[in-house]
């Protein structure tokens, strides 16, 4: 049974979020995480720009609900790129980098746990590590990951050729999450991440949109729709219009557009 435990607010996460980054960058692979946990990145980034507070800070901030914004995961997905490698040599150098995710017994961000992290499964398909806080860890405490190596993947009814061009124009956002530890991601451009919610368009991508577009119309940074249509039109026309109903009707009036029934 999928169970949805972990966000960017916790120690343990963040930290496993940011051993993959680095090893991948290290390794100079060019990569974007992808689906939940870009959008908790997103959320994040605003919510410390707007309130000038630390992850950490937000979480014990009894005045915000870090749940409305933030939805829990237990997945990290993964988008690769390996140029000139047939699929087998992408699984096998999945393969061999897996066990540089792990950590070692590490002090946590904030100082007061001791993290360990595990492999559990290791393999290019699903594979997994178990958590340990203080040497204590259960059936429940797993990171499952999901690595895509060269096709859509989560890129919900997106044409393949447009993989490349996500992971081209990646981007690393720089997230306190402590006065001295910083969360480093690599992610989808927002107009990208948005047009993969918008193409899947389920109850959990609704609610994405929702939280990305009030706080950058709150935090007054511009998205470009252009680049959002370019992506989704006009295969996925009823749902970007649909979008823009729930968040831009005045773009459906000023261009006369309506959603096709």
């Amino acid at each position: 049974m999928k169970r949805e435990l972990y966000d960017l607010t916790d120690e343990a996460f963040v930290m496993f979020v940011n051993r993959v980054g680095s090893v991948l960058r290290r390794e100079r692979i060019e990569h974007n995480v992808v689906g939940g946990v870009s959008v908790q990145a997103y959320i994040l980034k605003m919510l410390t720009e707007k309130y000038n507070k630390t992850i950490c800070d937000l979480a014990h901030n009894s005045v915000l609900r870090l749940q409305d914004y933030v939805r829990s995961t237990d997945d990290v997905d993964l988008a690769l790129k390996f140029d000139e490698l047939v699929d087998t040599e992408k699984i096998k150098r999945i393969n061999n980098l897996l066990p540089h995710f792990a950590i070692e017994e590490s002090i946590s961000p904030c100082a007061e746990s001791i993290i360990e992290i595990r492999p559990e499964r290791i393999g290019a398909s699903k594979p997994t590590f178990r958590v340990y806080v203080d040497e204590k860890g259960n059936d429940e405490s797993v990171i499952a990951m999901n690595i895509n190596r060269g096709n859509k993947g989560d890129i919900h009814n997106l044409d393949d050729s447009w993989y490349n061009e996500l992971i081209k124009g990646s981007q690393q956002l720089i997230i306190p999450y402590t006065s001295d530890y910083n969360l480093r991601i690599n992610v989808p451009t927002l107009e990208h991440l948005l047009a993969t919610k918008i193409s899947g368009s389920r109850a959990k991508d609704l609610m994405d949109n929702k939280n990305l577009v009030d706080l950058s119309k709150e935090m007054r940074n511009p998205i470009d729709l252009g680049e959002i249509e370019r992506l989704l039109l006009p295969e996925n026309q009823k749902k970007y219009f649909t979008f823009l109903e729930m968040h831009y009707p005045e773009r459906l009036k000023k261009q006369g557009l309506h959603i096709i029934s």
